[in-house]
């Protein structure tokens, strides 16, 4: 949907929105709305009952649309209920009857809709190949969760991952071998992160992960299991290879620039590479902009990275 337009800066909005706030504002409007449609019956203020039903579906989601929709239709018969020595039962029931189908019908053009930007907007957060996130969804994935973590003082573990070699893979066997080694590797990797945890492709052969932490020691473990259990993916794939990671810690007091973080984490990577691949790395980021001397995984150089 087009965000510069008016109706898609407002499905945007709509789409953002916390579920609660969604609920609140529904209920508020409906609320409103059926007080003013009852003390001024004559205006005939139903049609506006059409943008709320609208907006439940798109924002709540299909069984709270249908609902709205069926309590909107009721309520757009109820400025009517004292035209009952005029109106038969029947009359009136058939009005009720006939904005009830209208609203659901109108609710459900709105769910066909939303199922189809839904997704359209996973394939365009996505990397086709192998379903993790694309590099620019990852990203901007990084800066919205370390803004939001600040005032939590949540410390996150970011990693590059890149797979040793694949170049040669590609080469010995072809493409299709290594298409086949990265959607299985892919596959493995969403298996063993959390739901909480990101997984994104940023390269070719070089993936990304943002893990929530609570400490610095549970980084280091979750670093090291990551790269253990994901290199015993690759050890399962149709042609083996290995992996060097950079796993860089970022406590909360520490300044969170995505770039400078994200080309920290892979000088990171590049010193597993430089020491002889198949390896973590881990560093942990400072108040003062800089890399601290990489927590032990094995042996390895020092890393001067700046942040």
């Amino acid at each position: 949907m087009n965000s510069n337009l008016p109706v898609g800066r407002l499905a945007d909005r709509l789409h953002s929105m916390p579920r609660e706030r969604a609920w609140f504002a529904i209920l508020l409007s409906v609320t409103a709305l059926a007080l003013a449609d009852a003390h001024f019956p004559r205006i005939g203020l139903a049609p506006f009952y059409i943008p709320i039903v609208c907006a439940a579906c798109w924002a709540l989601g299909s069984r709270a649309g249908y609902l709205v929709a069926v309590v909107a239709a009721v309520l757009a018969v109820v400025p009517h209920l004292a035209e009952l020595p005029r109106l038969s039962p029947a009359l009136l029931g058939a009005r009720m009857a006939v904005r009830a189908v209208t609203y659901v019908f109108l609710a459900a053009i709105v769910l066909s809709f939303r199922r189809s930007f839904d997704r359209e907007h996973h394939l365009a957060a996505r990397d086709r190949m192998t379903d993790a996130l694309n590099k620019e969804t990852f990203r901007e994935r990084v800066i919205h969760r370390l803004d939001l973590a600040v005032p939590a003082r949540q410390s996150f573990l970011l990693a590059i991952l890149d797979l040793d070699d694949f170049k040669g893979l590609n080469n010995r066997h072809g493409h299709v071998a290594g298409d086949e080694v990265l959607r299985t590797f892919a596959q493995g990797a969403r298996g063993i992160i959390r739901r909480e945890d990101d997984f994104g492709r940023i390269g070719g052969d070089e993936f990304a992960f943002l893990l929530p932490v609570h400490s610095a020691e549970e980084g280091v473990y979750f670093a090291r299991s990551l790269h253990k259990r994901l290199s015993s993916v690759l050890v399962g794939t149709p042609h083996p290879v290995t992996c060097s990671m950079g796993a860089l810690l970022i406590p909360p007091d520490t300044p969170r620039d995505e770039p400078s973080l994200m080309h920290a984490v892979d000088q990171l990577m590049y010193a597993v590479k430089r020491a002889g691949k198949n390896a973590v790395e881990i560093g942990r980021a400072t108040t003062d902009r800089a890399l601290d001397t990489p927590l032990p995984s094995r042996p390895r150089v020092p890393i001067e990275a700046c942040l």
